[in-house]
């Protein structure tokens, strides 16, 4: 066998390593896994945020109820807030209307959370029956959506 001085090749003999082709080959399925990753990221923490908005919703019907069971009537006009709704505030706009013997509170998706929430996208309903819903656009107020969003 020939001896090979240290860094120095014999004519035909073959350099260890990676070609530029196996390397942008590398680099390539890298990307691709990358994106695939991204997009189901995003998925799951939109589906999540929206998770967090109906549990937020649930949370200020039971101090709504809390007041109506102290006081015999909602604090008309005063919605709580709750640490939640805070949390989520750069996601979802919490809203409704309060009256002395019913409420109807809501969760709409803003910027990028109502973007990115292919599954749902609508506003989040409920009231003092506990009727889950959804509002906004047309698409939103078809038969089976709210079992989508809630």
């Amino acid at each position: 066998m020939p001896q090979h001085s240290r860094g120095r090749r014999t004519p035909g003999s073959i350099a260890p390593g990676f070609s530029l082709i196996e390397m942008l080959v590398a680099l390539a399925i890298v990307g691709i896994l990358a994106a695939v990753a991204l997009a189901s990221y995003d998925s799951a923490t939109s589906r999540t945020r929206r998770q967090a908005a109906a549990a937020c919703l649930g949370e200020v019907a039971a101090a709504l109820e809390r007041e109506r069971a102290a006081s015999y009537s909602y604090p008309v006009g005063n919605l709580p807030a709750p640490s939640c709704a805070t949390e989520l505030a750069r996601q979802y706009r919490f809203g409704g209307e309060v009256a002395a013997e019913s409420f109807r509170i809501s969760a709409e998706p803003m910027g990028r959370q109502a973007a990115a929430d292919d599954a749902c996208g609508c506003t989040l309903t409920l009231d003092e029956t506990g009727h889950k819903g959804t509002a906004g656009t047309s698409a939103c107020a078809a038969d089976g959506r709210a079992t989508v969003c809630w």
